[in-house]
């Protein structure tokens, strides 16, 4: 073996192709390979031919209701087969008192679930190949519910050192026609109003929001889609193309990337159509792809057609075919509540044989995220002293082959 990888170009070249997780264990091979997995030049090299998601972080939760009705659960769909993340997810998520807001290049955003007796939530960022959670308690500032994550593998300035932004997204406390944002910067450690306000009338989707290239991207439910380009902090409003469905119908639509760009994923009548959006600035649509539903299934047309002509949100399990989400050309779609996939490069639909059914019992409809381990996040320098909020930082170290050590302690700075 070490004959074979004398070449370092060679060794670079068959390991960047191997997961995250495998090459936290090829780190214990040798000396060699650990000074070579660590190299910033492999990591980054790593870090653009990882883009392969490993698998969907899945939820449904009432904001309220806690597992009393046992209406809520977390699972992670596996996608790649791969059964350690799928126990490491399983084991390690705090389900039935978060909430999943957002994945972002192998880093989560989660918060606390809301009671009627506690309204001020935690945010917490949870790296979950090193067990890391920063827990950021907002002070000083006014921050709503809905909140997206933007993880800089490289550094977002001219230091190049890893770094993340967390966005709240929210109406102003006195006023119902605009959106304001609060950003929290792990270079700065501190939250801080953003001066700049987004003039809209529509309400946002819970979970129907994406970070690609720089802007956030937020589906509302007048199937309109509010950005913020983060570094300028800059917002606008987009309306999605193709025709629209009725009113609160787009459950029916998602938002998604592949190579760099957004794309929208709507279903009308009897047709899914995917767009792409290749300038926010101007904007400009274009339709990539459109498949009949019906080879989904014979059933597909024939509910989709009920359902039109029932009032959506009573409906329930008559959702046959809903987009969830979309990433490097597949979109993940539940087919009669039962999640599955269908890639438009081989044409191909896979279902999900885990069980896993979508009920659409609750009131906002399921979280689905695609999740892409990466190499860049082991290592990030991770906030733990600040003034001005209030932090928890806790970790659990893994050894190479995948078993926890013994916990550290909570430590509050």
């Amino acid at each position: 073996m070490e004959v074979i990888f004398s070449n370092e170009d060679l060794a670079m070249e068959i390991l960047s192709r191997l997961s995250a997780k495998n090459l936290l264990r090829c780190k214990c091979v040798s000396k060699r390979w650990t000074n070579l997995i660590s190299d910033p030049s492999f990591v980054r090299i790593h870090h653009q031919r990882s883009r392969c998601i490993s698998g969907l972080l899945v939820q449904e939760f009432e904001e309220y209701g806690g597992n009393i009705l046992a209406n809520d659960y977390f699972l992670y769909a596996s996608v790649n087969g791969e059964l350690g993340i799928f126990k490491l997810m399983d084991e390690s998520f705090p389900h039935p008192t978060s909430v999943i807001m957002a994945s972002c290049d192998g880093l989560i955003c989660y918060r606390s679930r809301r009671t009627e007796d506690v309204e001020v939530l935690d945010i917490v960022v949870w790296n979950p190949m090193t067990q890391e959670r920063l827990t950021l308690r907002p002070t000083d500032c006014h921050v709503g519910s809905i909140f997206g994550l933007a993880f800089y593998p490289f550094g977002s300035s001219a230091k190049m050192i890893s770094c993340f932004k967390v966005v709240s997204i929210q109406r102003p406390k006195h006023g119902q026609n605009s959106y304001s944002f609060v950003i929290f910067s792990s270079e700065t450690g501190k939250w801080k109003t953003s001066l700049e306000v987004c003039y809209c009338k529509d309400e946002l989707h819970e979970n129907k929001h994406i970070y690609v290239n720089g802007r956030f991207y937020w589906l509302t439910r007048n199937q309109n889609i509010i950005t913020f380009e983060v570094d300028e902090e800059l917002s606008g409003v987009i309306t999605v193309p193709g025709s629209k469905w009725l009113a609160g119908g787009a459950r029916l639509a998602c938002l998604g990337d592949s190579d760099g760009y957004l794309h929208y994923v709507g279903i009308d009548m009897s047709e899914l159509r995917v767009w792409m959006l290749t300038d926010p600035c101007k904007p400009i649509w274009v339709l990539k792809h459109h498949i009949n539903i019906d080879q989904f299934g014979e059933e597909s047309r024939d509910h989709y057609n009920h359902r039109v002509w029932h009032s959506p949100e009573r409906i329930g399990d008559s959702f046959v075919v809903d987009a969830q989400t979309f990433h490097d050309e597949v979109v993940y779609l539940s087919i009669r509540g039962r999640l599955c996939s269908y890639d438009f490069k081989t044409g191909r639909l896979r279902f999900f044989f885990n069980g896993l059914y979508l009920r659409h019992m609750t009131k906002v409809q399921a979280t689905v995220l695609p999740y892409t381990p990466t190499l860049a996040t082991i290592g990030i320098p991770w906030l733990k002293q600040n003034s001005g909020i209030a932090i928890s930082f806790a970790s659990t170290s893994f050894n190479y082959q995948g078993r926890p050590r013994k916990k550290l302690k909570t430590r509050k700075t």
